[in-house]
């Protein structure tokens, strides 16, 4: 067997996975991105969440407002000039006094085609703080207040209106957002009816308050179907579990997220906000009152089956696999053809589990040689047994799965080859659930519809060096490694097993500046890739810092060993992993590339002169081996940096159908 690549089935194990600032900086008003808000017509809409958005533009309206009501055709037209842009634009109707019947009678009576958020709880009008309608705010797109004030300049005062504008100042603020500046002015003065401050509610209800956030927040996972263990989409289901509710929520332990949110400006945050907190608090507090009826919000349509919609490519299993009721935990491969009629360039993959109950991760290898075909035909039982790399070469990877991915579409420009005659080689991580299962997992992939600038590659940093000593409760690992080149960050998946606890990068620039990377409590069993907000740019000369905590005391409920026993590196459910693993914008080329893997090659030898660290992993590598030949530890070092790229990237990029 060839062991080259095991950096990148390392890898790829751990692939559970424009103003660039520094990532860790805290932004003004960041309490706007990130906000989950449904639309009067029942869509789920993160603000600042979508592809390559550079702003979003937030308008206080009210159908009680005259002055208000004659700016919805100039607002129409704003919406429409700025559709194709990489702009968010919301109306917001955020009066306490208003029934949904009321502002939904006013979007149709009024033609307003852009999203109309009901903001009943005052999520928008507690951050903004409005003291008119209408009155625009318009943040950039790490979430700092670019402009607030008037839509243009017609209403020079209440009752007194030009004939036409001379200043079109939201307009002008959204130009400046799409092109990375600053609007000039920042502020103006609202025209419009008085706006008293956002009120508390006496009575927090499940209509009128509850309901838009766990429709917003919780029921894309608690529905029936879908991975969580209960549904929350009618007022009986909340109820019933209200205290609950208010403990897990009180606790930050859902909705799951676990990134630190003073380090990182990341995509798909889930983090509640303290307001929604505290209104599930009160209303769990009074007894989970139903309120009106006419107050719910519509039930969010989800598209069933595949989150990212239809694919246009489905990889299954061919047949079932049985699990068995218990025993070792079983890594299998299992080898399905991709028929593809050239090459092409990838833009998502989806993975979904047969049987979450048992699917612990897998792994979507790439292999074009035909050996693991070759593997799978020689074992009579679907797919073969096999670590690591399978005994086979990966040509490259589609990516990763486990609990808690979200699977995302890589941003515009960027994308993944795949090449013609490949098979995906998927490698499943099974854990015994206690009694009998089966399963049929299948990958969807996603094809760029138009030619792509930049491909996805990777970046490692492991540490193989894993002793924890029995009963440590706080058992600190450190890493670091300097990159030769210039690396540019499109996302950063932490990766450990059951007793890690947290795990903190920082890069530190050639000029001293620091960027925190990301800081991430650990839950084994729901795993996080996160994706930057805006990719992070290193220059060469950049140095990674890895800290990483275990708790391998008596006391941790998540040691698999009671009582505890010595923990070091290895594949296996039971044992540990240091790994924090990047996707890089742009692989690096031929020289930059040479001057990454050689780094990486001598970090991995210093890793592997100490001989108990190399005995470790040689038992590692033993266990992927096929009987009848030898691990080669060699093979092993001369490939280390071969994650840095994926071996089937082709020499000249490949580009979709020109008619697709």
């Amino acid at each position: 067997m060839s062991l080259r690549m095991l950096a990148a089935a390392l890898f790829t194990c751990s692939l559970l996975t424009a103003l660039p600032t520094a990532v860790g900086e805290p932004a003004a008003s960041a309490g706007v991105l990130g906000l989950r808000m449904l639309d009067l017509e029942g869509r789920n809409h993160q603000l600042g969440d979508s592809d390559s958005c550079r702003g979003v533009a937030l308008v206080f309206l009210s159908p009680e407002c005259p002055i208000s009501n004659q700016y919805l055709p100039e607002l129409n037209r704003i919406a429409r000039q700025f559709a194709a842009a990489p702009v968010e634009f919301y109306g917001v109707v955020a009066d306490p006094a208003l029934g949904r019947d009321k502002v939904e009678a006013y979007r149709r009576e009024f033609a307003i085609e852009f999203p109309l958020l009901f903001d009943t709880a005052g999520l928008l009008a507690g951050v903004c703080k409005p003291t008119h309608v209408p009155e625009a705010f318009v943040f950039d797109s790490r979430g700092g207040l670019a402009y607030r004030g008037r839509i243009d300049d017609q209403f020079a005062s209440v009752g007194r209106r030009r004939e036409q504008a001379r200043e079109r100042n939201l307009f002008d603020a959204l130009t400046a957002v799409v092109a990375g500046q600053q609007p000039t002015p920042v502020r103006t003065e609202p025209v419009g009816c008085k706006l008293q401050p956002f009120a508390q509610p006496a009575t927090v209800t499940y209509a009128r308050h509850i309901a838009p956030i766990l429709y917003a927040r919780c029921v894309g996972c608690h529905r029936p179907g879908e991975v969580a263990p209960f549904p929350l989409v009618s007022y009986e289901d909340a109820a019933k579990r209200a205290e609950f509710l208010a403990e897990v929520t009180g606790a930050r332990l859902m909705p799951p997220w676990h990134a630190r949110p003073e380090v990182g400006h990341f995509r798909g945050d889930r983090r509640l906000s303290d307001r929604e907190i505290e209104l599930i608090a009160a209303w769990a507090k009074a007894e989970a009152p139903r309120g009106d009826e006419a107050d719910l919000p519509r039930l969010p349509q989800f598209t069933e089956g595949w989150q990212l919609g239809k694919p246009d490519l489905v990889l299954a299993m061919e047949q079932e696999f049985h699990v068995p009721a218990d025993g070792p935990d079983s890594f299998r491969f299992f080898v399905i053809p991709i028929d593809i009629p050239e090459d092409k360039v990838v833009r998502a993959v989806e993975f979904r589990p047969g049987n979450p109950r048992v699917v612990h991760h897998a792994i979507l290898y790439l292999d074009a040689s035909g050996m693991a075909r070759k593997r799978d035909l020689e074992d009579p039982e679907p797919g073969y047994e096999g670590f690591l790399t399978g005994g086979f070469q990966p040509s490259g990877t589609l990516g990763f799965w486990a609990p808690g991915y979200t699977p995302r579409f890589l941003p515009a420009g960027i994308g993944q080859h795949l090449k013609q005659g490949s098979d995906l080689a998927m490698q499943l991580h099974y854990h015994p659930s206690g009694k009998a299962e089966t399963d049929r997992s299948q990958v969807g992939v996603y094809f760029a519809d138009k030619p792509v600038e930049k491909f996805v590659s990777g970046l490692a940093l492991i540490d193989f060096k894993v002793d924890i000593p029995p009963g440590e409760a706080g058992h600190k690992m450190q890493y670091s490694f300097t990159t030769p080149v210039d690396l540019e960050l499109l996302d950063v998946t932490p990766h450990m097993h059951m007793i890690g606890t947290e795990m903190k990068v920082v890069a530190t620039r050639p000029d001293g500046a620091q960027v925190p990377l990301v800081w991430s409590k650990w839950n084994f069993n729901w795993q996080e890739q996160y994706l930057y907000r805006e990719p992070v740019k290193l220059p060469a000369g950049t140095r990674f810092d890895l800290e990483a905590w275990y708790d391998n005391s008596a006391a941790n409920p998540y040691n698999p060993n009671q009582p505890p026993a010595r923990v070091r590196f290895g594949e296996m459910t039971t044992d540990e992993m240091c790994i924090c693993a990047f996707r890089l914008i742009g692989d690096p080329d031929a020289g930059n590339r040479d001057a990454l893997k050689k780094a990486l090659r001598k970090s991995m030898q210093d890793q592997l002169s100490d001989p108990a660290v190399m005995l470790q992993v040689m038992q590692v590598i033993a266990r992927g081996t096929p009987q009848g030949e030898k691990p080669n530890v060699r093979d092993l070092i001369s490939s280390a940096g071969a994650a840095s790229r994926d071996d089937d990237k082709p020499a000249k990029p490949a580009q979709p159908d020109a008619d697709k």
